[in-house]
């Protein structure tokens, strides 16, 4: 049965022209190809730790597609004021993750389900992207709501760049508006005025599992220091 579909589907393909064959591909194949990287992808990611035992993490922050030049120096900046004992853990800015989940293309794909993966984990503690595409994220309920208690001094201190999103994730408590703070905007930050991650707007959001949130607090202290 499976040697007769793959014979038939292969004479089919055969046949088309070279563009049709592409659309084909695309129309009828996409999910199945997304699923197989992103399957190779867990594979070897539970691999990889478990073959060192589990990395442990100081702080680890999505910086999607932004140059890892920067992001190293970031790290290692950071990792200076914080006066971390690295040989405990690292700070670690993950860069090359390219997704947009603004789009339906930019979540199907094994960067946003690797992503996906590492925040429902417990990894990933923070994430810092572009104002509509955290609010994309956090209305699928992958990010902290700020107003809750775990979150208290954070949204005392950061008020007033507080960014919102309309859930759609039950398990949020909105405003009376509908909205839930997901973000905060720090387009005017180190990140922006002396890494250039990112060339305007920027957003952080926290992970909806981060264990570490005193270290996104300090990691917020840093990226503001020269300008709070």
């Amino acid at each position: 049965m499976i040697k007769e579909f793959y014979r038939s589907e292969r004479e089919k393909l055969e046949s088309m022209p070279s563009e049709k064959k592409r659309q084909y591909v695309l129309d009828y194949y996409i999910i199945w190809i997304i699923g197989i990287l992103a399957a190779f992808f867990f594979i070897g990611y539970f691999i990889y730790h478990a073959a060192k035992g589990g990395t442990e993490y100081l702080l680890y922050v999505a910086v999607p597609g932004v140059s890892e030049t920067a992001a190293e120096e970031l790290e290692a900046d950071f990792t200076d004021y914080a006066g971390y004992d690295t040989s405990a853990g690292e700070v670690f800015l993950q860069s090359t993750l390219y997704f947009d989940p603004t789009t339906n293309e930019g979540t199907n794909n094994s960067y946003y389900q690797s992503f996906v993966a590492m925040v429902e984990a417990g990894d990933m503690d923070a994430v810092i992207m572009t104002t509509a595409q955290i609010q994309a994220i956090g209305r699928s309920g992958r990010l902290l709501d700020l107003g809750s208690e775990s979150c208290a001094k954070i949204y005392e201190k950061y008020s007033d760049r507080l960014v919102y999103a309309e859930p759609y994730d039950e398990s949020y408590e909105t405003n009376e508006d509908g909205l839930v703070p997901i973000g905060i905007d720090i387009s005017d930050s180190l990140v922006v005025t002396k890494y250039h991650l990112y060339d305007e707007d920027a957003v952080l959001g926290i992970c909806a599992y981060s264990g570490r949130i005193d270290e996104v607090e300090r990691f917020l202290e840093y990226i503001f220091g020269e300008i709070n």
